[in-house]
C-alpha cells in the first residue's frame, strides 16, 4: 500500500521540489526590517533573472499567508515603474501579463510583509533573549522571501537589514556598512553583499545580541559570534576554526568565500553550513570543544554543498557524504588512525542499521519529504563511498580527483555522474560498476564465512541477491597462535571465494583495516 500511495502523491510533490527551469536568477536584493513589538517583518525585494524561454508569466516560490495569519503577503510587484499583475498560491507567486524573451535579463521589485511560517526563525534563545535566524535548508527560504528555492539556481545576494540598535547582524558576504536609520536613532541598518553565487538553502541573516571576536589569520576575515552569556566558552570553542580551515585548504583548495563567521544560534539543526556564516545550535557551545567534529563537518560544506552544489536533491550525498568523510579525514590528521577507524566503524554501523528500515540507494528519488534525505544513506554511507573510492584508486589519486572536481564545479552545480566522470578521468580506471553498485543499488555486500575440511579450508560467500565487485581482506588466526593476512577480490560473477590454508583455523576477521562497507552474517 505504501508504494501505491507514493505513486499517487508523486505528481503533487514534484511541483514543490522541482526546479523552475524557465528562469535563471542572477541576483537577490533584500531590504529587511524587524522589530521587538511583534514577529511581523517588512521586506522590499528585487530579483534579477534571465529568461530561459519566451513566456507570458513567471513563477517564484513564496509561502502565502495562511489561516493562522502566518506567511508573506505581497502588497505589490513592479517592473520598470509599472505595476505587474500577480496571483498568490499557498507555495507560489505567479506574475502575469508579461512578455519575457529568451536570453534577456529582467528585474522585478516586490513589497511584502508578514510573519514567516518558517525559514526565518523568530523566537528566544536559551537565555530568554529575542533572536532572528535564517534557517532555510532544504527549501524553506521561500517562507520569508520570494525566490527560486532550488539548489541548482545559484545567485548573488545582498541584504539591507534594519534592526533595533541593541542587536548585531551577521549575513552572507562582507559587511559593507553599518549606519543609523535616518528616521529612527534607535535603529541601525547593516548592509552585507556577496560576490559569489549561492543556493538559497544557505542564504541567511542572523540577528541577536552577540559578542564578537575577530581571529587573526592571513587568509580571510574569520570571526566568532556568540551570546554574551557564553562569551568565554564560545570564543574558546570557535578557536578551533583556523586549524580546520588550514587542513581543508591544503587538501581541497582555496577557501571559496570572503569570510567565515562561526555563529551560536537558535535554529532547527545542530549545525547549518550557511555560506560564510555557519550557524551552530546554541547548546553545542560548552567550552569543552566537544563541537570539533561538528565544526569540521560544517566548514567542509563551504567547499561541498555551498561552493560545489548538487544539481538536484537525490544527489545530496555530494554535500552530506562529502562533509561526513572530510570530517573523518580531518580527524585522521588531527587525532590519528585509531580515531579515524573507530569513526568509520560507527558510520558503517549506523548506515547498516538504517538500511534494515529503509532499503533504498544513496541516490534516492523516491522521497516525499526533503527532510527524508537527511539520513545515514546520504551522510554515513555517502562518506563510505568516498572512503572506498580512496582505497580503490589510492590516496594521492583520490586527492587529485577531489581537487579536480572542486576546481571544475566551484560556484556551480554537479551531480553524481559528473563526479564519476572526474574520478574515471583522473584515475584512468573504469569505475562505472563501482559507482553503480555503491550509489544506485539498495543492497550492500553481506558476507558469510564458513570453515570446513577439518578447519583447513575457508569459504567466503556473498549472500545478498545482487552481487558486488570489491576487494576483501581477511586476517586468519591459526590455532598455533600465528596469523596471516589474505587479500582477494570478488567480482559480479563470483558469489564465493575458497581459501586453502596450511594449518587449523581458530578465527577469521573480515576487513581488519576497515576498508569495506559490508555486513557479516553467521
Amino acid at each position: 500500500m505504501k508504494h501505491v500511495l507514493n505513486a499517487l502523491f508523486c505528481c503533487a510533490f514534484l511541483s514543490i521540489f522541482a526546479q523552475n527551469t524557465s528562469i535563471d536568477v542572477k541576483h537577490y536584493s533584500l531590504q529587511l526590517a524587524v522589530n521587538d513589538a511583534n514577529n511581523n517583518i517588512q521586506l522590499n525585494e528585487k530579483i534579477r533573472f534571465v529568461a530561459l524561454k519566451n513566456a507570458t508569466e513567471v513563477r517564484f516560490d513564496l509561502t502565502q499567508t495562511n489561516e493562522q495569519h502566518k506567511g508573506m503577503f505581497v502588497k505589490k510587484v513592479v517592473q520598470q515603474n509599472k505595476s505587474v499583475r500577480f496571483r498568490q498560491f499557498p507555495e507560489q507567486l505567479i506574475l502575469e501579463g508579461l512578455r519575457l524573451e529568451e536570453g534577456l535579463e529582467y528585474e522585478f521589485y516586490f513589497e511584502l510583509e508578514g510573519i514567516p511560517t518558517d525559514g526565518l526563525v523568530i523566537g528566544k534563545n536559551k537565555f530568554n533573549q529575542r533572536t532572528f535566524f535564517g534557517d532555510n535548508w532544504p527549501n524553506r527560504a521561500h517562507n520569508w522571501f520570494a525566490c527560486n528555492d532550488h539548489p541548482s539556481d545559484k545567485a548573488t545576494i545582498e541584504y539591507e537589514v534594519e534592526v533595533p540598535s541593541h542587536y548585531l547582524v551577521i549575513a552572507n558576504g562582507l559587511l559593507e556598512s553599518k549606519v543609523e536609520a535616518p528616521f529612527d536613532k534607535g535603529r541601525m541598518i547593516y548592509r552585507y553583499a556577496t560576490k559569489i553565487p549561492l543556493p538559497t538553502k544557505v542564504c541567511v541573516v542572523g540577528i541577536a545580541a552577540f559578542e564578537v571576536e575577530n581571529i587573526e589569520n592571513e587568509v580571510m576575515q574569520l570571526s566568532s559570534w556568540v551570546y554574551p552569556e557564553n562569551k568565554k566558552e564560545g570564543f574558546y570553542d570557535f578557536q578551533l576554526a583556523p586549524q580546520i580551515l588550514v587542513f581543508y585548504m591544503n587538501y581541497i583548495g582555496k577557501y571559496p568565500y570572503e569570510k567565515l563567521a562561526n555563529v551560536q544560534s537558535t535554529t532547527r539543526f545542530g549545525g547549518m553550513e550557511n555560506a560564510s556564516c555557519i550557524f551552530y545550535d546554541e547548546n553545542a557551545i560548552n567550552g569543552k570543544r566537544t563541537c570539533e567534529a561538528l565544526m569540521a563537518h560544517e566548514i567542509a560544506h563551504q567547499w561541498f554543498g555551498n561552493c560545489v552544489t548538487e544539481k538536484d536533491w537525490p544527489h545530496i550525498w555530494l554535500s552530506e557524504g562529502f562533509a561526513t568523510y572530510f570530517t573523518n579525514l580531518y580527524l585522521q590528521q588531527s587525532k590519528g588512525e585509531q580515531v579515524f577507524d573507530e569513526q568509520l566503524k560507527r558510520d558503517r554501523t549506523k548506515a547498516l542499521n538504517f538500511s534494515k528500515k529503509y532499503q533504498h540507494p544513496v541516490v534516492d528519488s523516491t522521497y516525499t519529504d526533503l527532510m527524508d534525505l537527511l539520513n545515514p544513506h546520504s551522510y554515513q554511507k555517502g562518506g563510505w563511498v568516498l572512503h572506498q573510492l580512496r582505497r580503490e584508486i589510492g590516496d594521492s589519486t583520490f586527492q587529485k580527483v577531489i581537487q579536480t572536481y572542486y576546481n571544475l564545479y566551484q560556484n556551480s552545480n554537479a551531480n553524481s555522474e559528473d563526479f564519476e566522470r572526474v574520478a574515471m578521468q583522473i584515475s584512468g580506471k573504469d569505475l562505472h560498476q563501482f559507482f553503480h553498485q555503491w550509489l544506485r543499488v539498495a543492497e550492500h555486500p553481506t558476507l558469510k564465512v564458513v570453515i570446513f575440511n577439518e578447519q583447513s579450508e575457508i569459504q567466503l560467500q556473498q549472500v545478498q541477491a545482487q552481487l558486488f565487485e570489491f576487494p576483501i581482506s581477511l586476517l586468519i588466526e591459526y590455532e598455533d597462535g600465528t596469523s596471516k593476512m589474505y587479500h582477494n577480490r570478488f567480482d559480479t560473477n563470483k558469489s564465493g571465494i575458497i581459501i586453502k590454508v596450511p594449518k587449523k583455523v581458530k578465527a577469521v576477521k573480515l576487513d581488519p583495516n576497515v576498508d569495506l562497507f559490508f555486513e557479516e552474517v553467521n
